[in-house]
């Protein structure tokens, strides 16, 4: 039985770089970082608190270099869509203005390889 998501690729063209974004920007954690030999870094980062990671893959060393900004549909979720909002574009972050459908209220964020995440508040 299958029993959780672990990880979602995201190819990106600098994973160091990526790293800052996802640790210092969106405030995730780095669960693992390690050397996988001919094939480059494992590199993981998860919200706080666990759960699903993404794996910020070298596109170059995977052969995917055309998935860059372009690897998965991803949502997340907040507890506050604008306190989000302030706080990501204080820092700088590309992110949209809060929008309030009939789903919820949301923003999306893009990372500096052109992904963008949905954000909604719980």
């Amino acid at each position: 039985m299958i029993t959780k998501l672990n990880t979602v690729a995201l190819y990106v063209t600098d994973q160091e770089r990526s790293k800052r974004f996802y640790v210092d920007m969106l405030g995730f954690d780095v669960t693992t970082d390690s050397d996988m030999g001919g094939m480059g870094r494992w590199l993981e980062v998860a919200p706080g608190g666990g759960g699903t990671a993404f794996v910020l893959a070298n596109a170059e060393a995977f052969g995917k270099t055309d998935r860059v900004g372009d690897s998965a549909d991803v949502t997340l979720k907040c507890a506050d869509v604008r306190a989000l909002h302030a706080d990501l574009s204080g820092k700088g972050v590309q992110v949209t203005e809060p929008e309030t459908q009939d789903f919820g209220t949301f923003v999306t964020v893009t990372d500096p390889d052109g992904h963008e995440f949905l954000i909604s508040q719980e």
